[in-house]
């Protein structure tokens, strides 16, 4: 595959379109048996995988890890309570172990309150009354969690927890129309999107305070929460980014869905640290943990923008960012990469990411795909994922159908989106009969996708020609 190392091609089609290919694009999600972190995973993906078993082990987590005594993490806390308890009303003594914190008793009652539970959630009150311990004042507690307003931070993180406990997107959709309100007004959306991309970068904010004033740079950098909530909600949350993909359809000329449109043309912010973390098992013996459900993360929101030839990022700031990421990923996990060479999950991200890395031009990043996805490959040969990344890959490297095997062993699998590319790769080889029943079962399954359409058309009339692309000296 010499061609591949030292070129990149693009099939340009005669009607003007460029069609280009890459297979990294498919979505990620973690899943909770991956996760290394039990208090982020295993709450914000509690709704796949629901159970009253499960909800009582988060408590007792949380409780463990003093996490009630952390502001910041109540409000989430309870809203993903409340709907659990909601979700779950005759397991709800199973959900409240024995020995918890006064302030985490606190907190069930409130969740209790927001379930519909209100003679339960005063007797946990009386009950910490009668141990001299600081109790909630139910009286000031919504009477349900449909009840809440989404008017600021505190109640956006209340129902999220909602979310992740129910995948119930009408929580996240009373976020979005308080933030529709506030941002279709003024002027003031474009604003948030500014505030939005520069949340956690520790970017100065005093020009909003003269642009706007003291007061209402306040409300705009408190309800911003809510634009990149939902941001960075919708790339990891199938339901979620189906509600704002639905709204933004039935609102498209609103500041508010331009707003998330805008936003989710950015490449994200991300701290790299947060990848791995080293402890020791024992004295004198480091172990590294990686964390999945963060590199995931990040590996598709790379994937949006240079999961395929040519990248795309919107803001001039976005590609210098998302190739320090990759780099700088791929300084973390190459070293380790021997230590995790059993690990499927994991393999298929480093193969993922040096895949982005070779669209973005990083010397080595073909090579080092290439090994990744063939350790897969021997790890899990009759996975469908593995097959098909790795057959999209070569086809977006090669102009030899070595990705065809792969894909078509991906497809007899069952993974839907193989006739895609193998449409791709005999194209490359010039078998025009197969390309076009490839092609044409894609459009038939995806009538929307207009690209898709002109590709086949452009093969039917023999309208397709190959751009070599140099990609390194």
């Amino acid at each position: 595959m010499t061609l591949a190392k030292s070129v990149r091609f693009v099939i340009v089609l005669a009607v003007g379109v460029a069609a280009v290919f890459m297979g990294s694009t498919y979505i990620l999600a973690a899943s909770t048996d991956e996760a290394t972190s039990a208090s982020g995973v295993d709450m914000t993906f509690f709704y796949k995988n629901p159970s009253p078993e499960r909800v009582a082990k988060l408590v007792v987590f949380f409780n463990t890890l003093n996490q009630p005594d952390k502001p910041s993490a109540q409000p989430p806390t309870i809203g993903f309570l409340a709907a659990a308890f909601q979700k779950y009303p005759a397991d709800t003594d199973k959900m409240i172990p024995d020995g918890l914190s006064a302030t985490m008793q606190g907190i069930i009652a409130i969740s209790l309150r927001l379930a519909g539970q209100d003679a339960r959630a005063q007797s946990l009150v009386d009950h910490l009354k009668a141990t001299g311990a600081a109790v909630p004042d139910l009286r000031y507690a919504p009477l349900s969690l449909d009840a809440i307003v989404a008017s600021g931070p505190n109640e956006f993180d209340i129902l999220w927890g909602a979310s992740f406990a129910s995948g119930d997107p009408r929580y996240a959709l009373k976020i979005l129309d308080h933030f529709a309100t506030v941002a279709n007004v003024d002027g003031n959306a474009e604003d948030m999107v500014d505030i939005a991309r520069n949340f956690g970068t520790g970017a100065d904010t005093r020009w909003l305070v003269q642009k706007r004033g003291a007061n209402k740079a306040v409300e705009l950098l408190a309800q911003s929460t809510a634009l990149w909530a939902l941001y960075s909600n919708s790339l990891q949350h199938e339901f979620i980014r189906s509600a704002v993909g639905k709204y933004i359809g039935q609102h498209p000329e609103e500041p508010a869905s331009k707003a998330l449109v805008a936003l989710t043309q950015q490449y994200g912010h991300y701290d790299i640290r947060k990848v791995s973390a080293v402890s020791e098992t024992a004295p004198g013996k480091p172990s590294v943990t990686i964390n999945i459900s963060y590199l995931s993360q990040i590996i598709d929101d790379l994937s949006r923008h240079a999961g395929f030839y040519p990248v795309h990022f919107q803001f001039s700031d976005d590609r210098p960012r998302a190739e320090h990421d990759v780099t700088a990923i791929s300084g973390v996990l190459d070293p380790l990469s021997a230590n995790f060479s059993h690990n499927p999950p994991l393999q298929l991200r480093l193969g993922l990411l040096h895949a982005i890395g070779f669209n973005l031009d990083i010397p080595g990043s073909y090579e080092k795909a290439v090994t990744a996805f063939s350790t897969l490959l021997e790890l899990t040969p009759n996975d469908p994922q593995a097959n098909f990344q790795y057959g999209a890959f070569l086809a977006a490297t090669t102009k030899k159908g070595e990705g065809i095997p792969f894909l078509e062993k991906a497809k007899g699998l069952g993974e839907l989106n193989a006739d895609y590319w193998l449409g791709w790769g005999y194209v490359t080889i010039a078998d025009k009969a197969k390309a076009i029943e490839n092609l044409e079962a894609y459009n038939k399954r995806v009538p929307g996708d207009q690209k898709a359409a002109q590709i086949l058309d452009a093969v039917r009339n023999d309208k397709v020609k190959f751009e070599v692309r140099k990609t390194s000296p």
